[in-house]
């Protein structure tokens, strides 16, 4: 059960990036800040997995 809460936490992780990148407004080329952007994203995205996976290591129930 518990590693069927992380796949589906990672899987909604994943359909958020994509996205945020499809909506980059059509354009194909990166904006001047892209990169401090996008590493801005992947943190947060980051952030969250490392609080699911720390919720889920303590969580006692099935």
């Amino acid at each position: 059960m518990r590693a069927a809460r992380f796949a589906a936490a990672v899987g909604a992780a994943a359909l958020v990036f994509l996205g945020v990148t499809a909506c980059d407004n059509g354009g194909g080329s990166a904006a001047p800040d892209g990169g401090a952007a996008a590493t801005s994203e992947l943190n947060g995205i980051q952030s969250t997995l490392d609080g699911i996976g720390s919720d889920m290591a303590g969580d006692g129930s099935p």
